[in-house]
């Protein structure tokens, strides 16, 4: 178990590199400064996984854990798409926008009907101010744990997994 743990980690910690390098090509192109360009946040500690986890009443889906556990989110990972870390679930002004507009989206248009899924089954994991876009990951107790959706207005494609979503291009 420890060496799979280890395994999963290294890969995490591969992927999130050669992000990194891409990004670093994409910002040494932008030469006009049309997006922000950052780095992935430290990682987080196992407290505070433990506190979010504690907050949230359910345990963070394994790869988001782990991916965590290399980088506690980074800001601008997608042009201004935020990935959220341990701070976000617990709560952030971008948590309370991203809730709100999902309270929305859940009264003009059912999410169950649209994505299969209750609102309480969601967990939002990715946001911008900037636009609609927003990224879900379906709750440890929902009946497809997991998933990774996105919205913007709408939704847009769905992930099997956080690594699927991650590594989208």
């Amino acid at each position: 178990m420890k060496d799979e743990k280890e395994s999963n980690l290294k890969d995490w910690k591969d992927k999130i590199s050669v992000m990194v390098l891409v990004k670093q090509e994409i910002q040494r192109l932008d030469k006009m400064g049309i997006w922000p360009h950052y780095l992935p946040e430290i990682a987080a500690t196992e407290e505070q996984l433990a506190s979010a986890e504690k907050y949230l009443g359910h345990s963070i889906d394994k790869d988001y854990r782990e991916f965590l556990m290399c980088a506690n989110g980074w800001k601008g990972f997608l042009h201004t798409i935020d990935l959220f870390g341990t701070g976000d679930l617990i709560g952030s002004s971008l948590m309370d926008y991203v809730l709100r507009n999902l309270d929305v989206m859940d009264d003009a248009a059912k999410l169950s009907e649209t994505s299969g899924f209750l609102k309480e089954e969601l967990l939002p994991i990715a946001a911008t101010r900037e636009d609609i876009d927003l990224f879900v990951i379906t709750r440890e107790t929902s009946s497809h744990p997991g998933i990774v959706i996105w919205f913007a207005g709408g939704e847009v494609e769905k992930f099997p997994n956080f690594k699927e979503f991650f590594s989208y291009d």
